[in-house]
Order: structure tokens, then C-alpha cells, then sequence
């Protein structure tokens, strides 16, 4: 292939200067064999066609459909894009100067029609440059001026040749142009050429690298002039790095091969009626395939399928160009323009570019009436949705710059009113967006709740280890079981599992204790000192009985002494089982409470026994003095 053997690099600058719109424009296409450069200066004040893009598009979509160096293909194409200026010159003349640089990566050759010129240079100097179809280029041929004089000549934009001219296009085609290596074609626009000289071209030649460098250094040249005015200005540049080196043509074969190819065809002459009957049958076939796509492409259209539409109204123009067509090619190629206007404006909404995609819409707009398969009302209600598209991506922004600084809350809710904005007016691509960005939101919301809890039971989890430190085993337990919730709530059963052996720790550790301070769970029967309580209080009430079964028997000395020693034990081990069922768990608080009257009866008798005893001494005194 020889654009892999070959080395072509390109770069542009194109502006508006003074002005609001930039009515130049340039494309350019690379294939494997060729490649196409067009550059067009719109010459016309239509503010709604820019007849530079028109131009340039129809000879460039030509140029793919069968890519070619010769005069009789280029010169055709651009006839067409005469003839589309002229079918759609309805409110004023559309007008362009073109320039059509066509390489096999060896040769060029190009085609010029009015004042966008080629300058072609080598080893530093300028080769050629194009000629200009203007009244000041027709004095220079003349010898009347100087040739470096049609650049500042008042004459110089007062064309005689260019595209949209009623009298017909008549274009310059210049032979093919052998190149070499190192070589740069500059295709440039009046805006540039008039104020930048072919002096200023050559030192920005030489002190540029490559085209970039190239077309920026002519663009700072233009600037400096520092012009009240500044016009449209364009430049493109082409470096010829390497060029594709072909195999030398042995003459001897070449013509060899055309004797051959004479033979054939005096041989197989009399079989041309085959021929002919195979071109009438494939120009039906083209001709049905025009009529179904057109078909097709017209209830896409009437659908508002509009992608559709562009791609079978591309398939029909196609077919017509096959049969000769050129009237439905006409209008077909108009539809298909309509259907992009209305395609790009779609892009333009997804995009967000509402301005873009009303100017769009609009241009559509005031096409479609001249054409029954489109329906205005739709375009219009497409335009009277972009504001509500707007709001909704306003919306959408402002949650995006509460999401990006933490606010997931406030960017939730952003995101859900754009979203329902979205889903009333039909916004389906903005709809997608935002259903990931609601997503995104709540996943952030889940994860810092999650977070937040995740907090909280290391807390609880962190005070129940305190606790344990404490001997604090039943406040520890609480704790460990509350952190132990919040973590089986958040699913993190690792955090599950080892709280719940530290709860068993925590329980076992009260459980010792509880025994080490003699205490059992309730419901197990009397504890031990609940057991020592009741031999108390039953000794109590004997020695009670005792005393109150001889009050008069004053002489029987040695037996009060006794009943008051046996009673003494008996009052200790109440004391004592009144201790451990003060200090005692909640286990033995029910045996507590269920002898509570018991003890005291006990306590009682103690006491009237003490006073028994004391009486008693007092009275021995009494006789032993």
C-alpha cells in the first residue's frame, strides 16, 4: 500500500479573524493509494449555508466513492458541487473559490476555481504557486503589472471564474507534479496571502520543522500586521517527508501488454452486445435499488428515525449517481443533508451542546418545508424540548459538583430531580446517564453508613474491653452484645464470631466469680449461708422459748449463762448470712428476699435474749453483794 510506504503529514490553521463566522474551511481524506486536500473561501453572505462546507463536502464524498487523479473525474466532480451552490441558491447566490490537491503519494495534480492558492515549495525556494482567476492575475498574464503585484493589486478579488457562477464553472486542471522528498504544498485562503509575503512564507519555511510549527509561525506573521480588519484566514500545510517510490515501467511490456489487450478485444468484439446487455441489466438493478432505498428512507424519515433515514437517502443518492441520475441525485443528496442537520443536532443533545444542536434543528427546520417526508412539527418540538434538556443537564451538573466535593445527600437529590425532568420531556440519553450517577450516589451513601456503624460497634466493642479490665463483667457483656448486633447488621461476621467469644470469656469470668463469692444461680436451692440463716434463727427461737418458760426462777444462775453462750453463734452466722446475701448477684437476691422475714424475727429474738442476759447478771450482782 503506498500510504504505509510513504510519509505525508499535514496541519492547518483556519480562523474567523474580525468577524463572527469563518466561511473558509478545509478536509482533507488519506486512502491506502491516495489522498485529497480541498480547501474552499466562501464568497457569499448567506448566513444560514455556508457554501465553503458545501463544497468541499460534495467534492470530498465523490472523491471516496471512487478516488482518482484524472482531469475528466475531477473536473466532473467538481461540476456537481456547481450544481448543488446553484440548487440551493434560493434566497441568495452561493458562491466559493476552490482548490483540489489530489496525491498518489508520488504525483500530485490539482484543480483551482477563483483565488485560494497553492504554493508549492522545494530545497527551501518556492516551485510554482497556483494562478488566481482574477482580474489582477489577468493583468499580470498580460505583462500589464508585475506577477508579485496581484497579492496588493485592487483588482485582486475580482474574480472571473468560481464556483456558483450562472455561466458555468470553468476550472484550472494542472498536470501532474512529480514529488520528492522534503517537499511542502501550502494551500492558503486571500485572508492569508494578501498580507503575508512570499518572502515572510519562505522564512517561516525555513525556520519550521514540520507543518504545525509551519502554519502557526504564518498565522503569528499574519497577526503582527496588527490590520484594523482582519479577514477569514486559512493555511494549510503539506510536508512531503517521503514520497512512495514506484517500480520503474519497462517499455517493452507496456507495450506488449497493449497489443495483447488489441487482440482481445478485435477477438471478443463481436461479443459486445453481451457487454451491453450486462450494463442495462446492472442500471435496473441500480435503478430498483434507488427506488426501495429512497422508499425506505422516506418512512424512516415520516418515523423521525432520522440515523436511518441519512444512511438509505445515502444508498438511493448512490444509486442515482450509478444510472446518471441527476436529478434525483439533487434530491436526494438535499435529503440526506436534511437528515444529518437533524443526526448532528441529536449528537449535539447528547453531548450537552444545546446551542450547537439548535442551530442544527434550525437549519433543518426551514429545509424540511421543501420536503413532504420530514415533518416540521417535530423539528420544532425538538427545539422547544432543548430547554428543558438544559435545565435537566444544569441538574445534572450541579450533582456532579456536589458529588465530586462529598455532598453525596445534596448530589442525590440533583441527580434524582434531573432525573425526572429527564424521564417528563423524553431526554433518554441524559436518563442513561443519570441512572449510573444515582447509583453511584447510593453506593457512596451505603458505604459511609456502613463506615459510620462499623465506628460505632468499635466503640462498644472498645468499652466492653474496658469493662473486662474493670471486672465490670455484666457491663461488659452489654456492650460486647450491642456491638456484636451492629455488626451482624452490616454482615462483617468475622467482628460476629470474635465478639462472640468474648462474650463466653466475659461470662465465664462472672460465673467464677459468682463462685468465689459463694454464690449460686436461682432456682438451685439454698445456698449455704442461706442454710446457716435458718439453723440461726431456729436456735434463736428455742433459747426464746427457754427464757420465757422460767421468768421467776431467779436461783437457776448457771442456765441463763448457758442459753445466752448458745445463742452467740447463732447471731453470727445470721450477721454473716446477711453479708453475703447483701453482696450476692442477682441469682441469690431471690433467696434473700424470700427469708427477709425470717431474718428478722431472728434479729428480734437475739435481742430479747441479749436483754435477758444482762438482766440476769445484774441480779447475780445484786446477790453476790
Amino acid at each position: 500500500m503506498r500510504k504505509d510506504n510513504s510519509d505525508f503529514s499535514t496541519a492547518f490553521v483556519s480562523e474567523a479573524g474580525s468577524y463572527i463566522d469563518n466561511r473558509d474551511y478545509f478536509a482533507f481524506m488519506e486512502t491506502d493509494d491516495m489522498a485529497c486536500y480541498v480547501l474552499a473561501d466562501g464568497l457569499d453572505s448567506d448566513q444560514e449555508l455556508r457554501s465553503a462546507e458545501m463544497v468541499v463536502k460534495t467534492v470530498l464524498e465523490n472523491f471516496m466513492e471512487k478516488p482518482s487523479m484524472s482531469k475528466r473525474r475531477l473536473m466532473r466532480d467538481l461540476r456537481e458541487a456547481q450544481e448543488w451552490l446553484q440548487f440551493e441558491s434560493r434566497r441568495v447566490r452561493l458562491k466559493a473559490s476552490l482548490l483540489m490537491v489530489v496525491t498518489n503519494y508520488n504525483k500530485m495534480v490539482y484543480v483551482s476555481c477563483g483565488n485560494v492558492r497553492l504554493y508549492h515549495f522545494r530545497n527551501g525556494r518556492l516551485n510554482f504557486r497556483s494562478k488566481d482567476h482574477s482580474l489582477a492575475q489577468s493583468l499580470a498574464d498580460d505583462g500589464r503589472i508585475p506577477d508579485e503585484a496581484t497579492s496588493t493589486h485592487e483588482e485582486r478579488g475580482n474574480l472571473l471564474e468560481y464556483l456558483g457562477n450562472p455561466n458555468g464553472v470553468h476550472a484550472h486542471y494542472a498536470k501532474k507534479t512529480q514529488l520528492a522528498d522534503g517537499d511542502v504544498i501550502l494551500l492558503a485562503t486571500s485572508g492569508m496571502w494578501e498580507d503575508v509575503e512570499l518572502a515572510e512564507m519562505l522564512g517561516a519555511l525555513e525556520e519550521a520543522k514540520d507543518p504545525v510549527m509551519l502554519t502557526d509561525t504564518l498565522e503569528e506573521v499574519l497577526l503582527s500586521k496588527q490590520h484594523r480588519t482582519v479577514n477569514n484566514y486559512t493555511a494549510a500545510a503539506i510536508y512531503v517527508n517521503k514520497v512512495f517510490q514506484e517500480k520503474p515501467k519497462n517499455r517493452r511490456k507496456l507495450i506488449k501488454r497493449i497489443l495483447i489487450a488489441l487482440l482481445a478485444f478485435v477477438i471478443v468484439g463481436g461479443g459486445a452486445w453481451i457487454t451491453l446487455a450486462r450494463m442495462a441489466a446492472n442500471k435496473a438493478a441500480a435503478l430498483e435499488t434507488m427506488v426501495e432505498s429512497a422508499q425506505a428512507a422516506d418512512d424512516y424519515a415520516r418515523a423521525g428515525d432520522y440515523a436511518k433515514a441519512l444512511k438509505s437517502y445515502s444508498e438511493a443518492k448512490n444509486a442515482a449517481v450509478k444510472i446518471n441520475d441527476k436529478i434525483h441525485k439533487r434530491m436526494y443528496t438535499a435529503e440526506q443533508k436534511l437528515s444529518q442537520l437533524l443526526v448532528d443536532g441529536d449528537g449535539y443533545v447528547e453531548k450537552a451542546d444545546f446551542t450547537k444542536a439548535e442551530a442544527s434543528y434550525e437549519k433543518a427546520r426551514k429545509s424540511a418545508g421543501l420536503y413532504p417526508p420530514f415533518n416540521v412539527k417535530d423539528i420544532e418540538h425538538k427545539i422547544d424540548q432543548l430547554d428543558s434538556y438544559a435545565e435537566t443537564a444544569s441538574w445534572m451538573k450541579d450533582g456532579d459538583m456536589k458529588f465530586q466535593g462529598g455532598d453525596y445527600t445534596n448530589a442525590l437529590k440533583l441527580y434524582k430531580k434531573a432525573n425526572k425532568a429527564a424521564m417528563e420531556s423524553g431526554y433518554t440519553s441524559a436518563q442513561k446517564e443519570l441512572e449510573k450517577k444515582i447509583t453511584e450516589a447510593n453506593d457512596k451513601l451505603t458505604a459511609i453508613q456502613q463506615q459510620l456503624k462499623e465506628i460505632q460497634a468499635g466503640k462498644l466493642q472498645a468499652k466492653g474491653d474496658r469493662m473486662m479490665k474493670d471486672l465490670d463483667y455484666e457491663g461488659a457483656i452489654d456492650a460486647y452484645s450491642g456491638a456484636q448486633e451492629i455488626y451482624q447488621e452490616i454482615d462483617k461476621l468475622e467482628s460476629v464470631l470474635a465478639l462472640e467469644r468474648s462474650i463466653a470469656k466475659a461470662e465465664e469470668k462472672q460465673s467464677a466469680e459468682q463462685q468465689k463469692n459463694g454464690q449460686l444461680p436461682a432456682g438451685l436451692g439454698l445456698s449455704d449461708g442461706a442454710l446457716n440463716d435458718t439453723d440461726a434463727r431456729d436456735a434463736a427461737s428455742n433459747a426464746s422459748a427457754s427464757v420465757a418458760a422460767t421468768p421467776a426462777a431467779e436461783s437457776q444462775t448457771k442456765a441463763t449463762p448457758t442459753a445466752s453462750a448458745g445463742t452467740t453463734p447463732a447471731k453470727k452466722e445470721v450477721s454473716s448470712a446477711a453479708k453475703n446475701s447483701g453482696t450476692g448477684d442477682g441469682n441469690a437476691s431471690s433467696a434473700k428476699a424470700g427469708t427477709s422475714k425470717e431474718q428478722g424475727t431472728a434479729d428480734s429474738a437475739s435481742k430479747a435474749e441479749g436483754a435477758s442476759d444482762s438482766e440476769n447478771q445484774d441480779r447475780a450482782a445484786a446477790n453476790g453483794s
